[in-house]
Parts: structure tokens; sequence; C-alpha cells
């Protein structure tokens, strides 16, 4: 293991107790367990993305009879006689990107084209006889931290002294 003997890992532990102690010990044991974990996800799908876009496309390329592609393709992509159905390609950053700023635009189209529509609508009438709504209290605004910077203390009470009682 790491060309560490029995002995050193004994002597390295040893040494780690009496630094730390038996406090920390346990808790840096698990941080270093799932920071070793996580290093082997990461390398693992880091594996397994090169093999699956670098290491197989180049091995179809050089053999003499490709294999069909165990990857997603596009929709418009004609099938061979299987009659199975095409899968839907992933979605690229850039084409969701777009995507979401085209539906953006269109939400925003859209209210627009609402609140111009309530703008042109004609006001109901109201009869003469029918109460006034009662007015909207507006909620205070909360103080910025620069706000509250600024306010002053209220002033204490003064405290009186023996020679104020006495005059």
């Amino acid at each position: 293991m790491f060309g560490i003997g029995e002995t050193e890992l004994v002597l390295i532990l040893l040494f780690a107790f009496m630094i730390f102690g038996p406090d920390k010990l346990p808790g840096m044991g698990k941080t270093l367990g799932r920071a070793l974990r996580q290093f082997r996800n990461a390398q693992e799908g880091f594996t397994q993305v090169v093999q699956t876009e670098i290491v197989d496309p180049a091995t179809e390329a050089m053999s003499d009879s490709p294999k069909k592609p165990n990857r997603e393709f596009d929709e418009d992509a004609d099938l061979d006689g299987e009659g199975a159905a095409p899968v839907k390609k992933a979605e690229t950053f850039a084409e969701r990107k777009r995507r979401l700023e085209a539906e953006r635009k269109a939400k925003e189209a859209a209210e627009k084209q609402v609140a111009s529509d309530e703008a042109d609508a004609p006001a109901p009438e109201v009869p003469a006889d029918a109460p006034t709504p009662a007015p909207i209290a507006e909620e205070p605004k909360k103080p910025s931290v620069a706000d509250l910077y600024t306010m002053k203390r209220p002033a204490a009470p003064e405290a009186t002294t023996d020679t104020q009682k006495e005059a």
C-alpha cells in the first residue's frame, strides 16, 4: 500500500494520534475517506467519458466493419430498416441556452400583450351608490444596513446624582 510497510504505517498513525488527539482523528479520517471516494467517482466518470467519446469512436473508425453506434442520435437520422424509433439527442448547453432565451422572450411578449389588452379594455362601470373599497395599507419598508448604522440610539435617562437630589 503506497510502498509503506506495516511499521512505517504504525509510526505515522502514532504520530498523527499524538499530534491531533483522539477527538479530531475520527473526523479527519471521515473527511479523508469522503475525499478519496469523490476522487474515485470523478476518475471513473472521466474514464467513462474518454472511453465513450474518444476511444470507442476511434476504434470504430479504424476497424473494417464499423459497429452500429451505441450513442444517441438525431430524430432526423434515417433508420436502417430495423423499425426501432430514434432516440432523441441530448440537448447541449448552447442549445438549452437558446431555447430558454426564446421561451423567456415569448413569455415577456405574452405579458406585454396581456398588459396592453388590459389597458385597452374599458373600465367597468361602478354604480354611484357602491361603497368605496378601503385603502390598502402599505407595508413598512425594512431598513437597510446603512439606515441601521445611521440610526441614533434613544437617549438614556440621565442618572441623578446625589448632588442633584440635594439641590
